[in-house]
């Protein structure tokens, strides 16, 4: 092959190929959300407001949160409590490991009851009986003084993962 030609190639190929390759960055890129939408899409929990040795319910992306704030007196867990200040959090998304029903909490028993099938959770959210085997899931978090921003994953959220193998 003539040499003229070859660079012609060959630079037409270095060409579509640098073409293709911010082509397909933008296309990748386009699909994530931004990152202000992931800030609005948080939801952001004083928990001074919260009553000590009580369960609170919140929404995070349409999902149920449970929180169970608790004192000394209950045993801190390391693989399910964070710290913040004098009190423990036990953060909880609000659906069922089994099915995805979302379980409803009763005060006198002190558990989460799953309605489709009878699966039990205590308040911590692991799995006490029925067909459930997996404690509720943690969701992602950050504690940021005594606040809670959910759908941020913070030191704290990453410690719990560590423990939790």
């Amino acid at each position: 092959m003539d040499p003229k030609r070859r660079l012609v190639n060959y630079s037409l190929l270095a060409l579509a190929g640098t073409g293709g390759y911010f082509t397909a960055g933008t296309l990748f890129g386009s699909l994530e959300p931004p990152k202000k939408a992931l800030l609005e899409a948080a939801t952001l929990i004083d928990t001074t407001t919260l009553s000590p040795n009580t369960v609170s319910f919140f929404s995070w992306l349409k999902k149920p949160i449970f929180i169970y704030k608790h004192d000394a007196s209950v045993p801190f867990d390391p693989k399910r409590d964070v710290a913040i200040g004098a009190y423990h959090y036990t953060i909880m998304v609000g659906i069922c490991t089994h099915l995805g029903c979302v379980p409803k909490y009763e005060e006198e028993a002190k558990e989460f009851v799953c309605p489709c099938h009878q699966g039990y959770f205590d308040l911590r959210g692991y799995a006490l009986r029925g067909p459930v085997s997996k404690p509720l899931e943690i969701p992602p978090f950050d504690a940021q003084g005594e606040l809670l921003l959910i759908g941020q994953a913070g030191e704290a959220y990453m410690q719990l993962m560590e423990a939790n193998g």
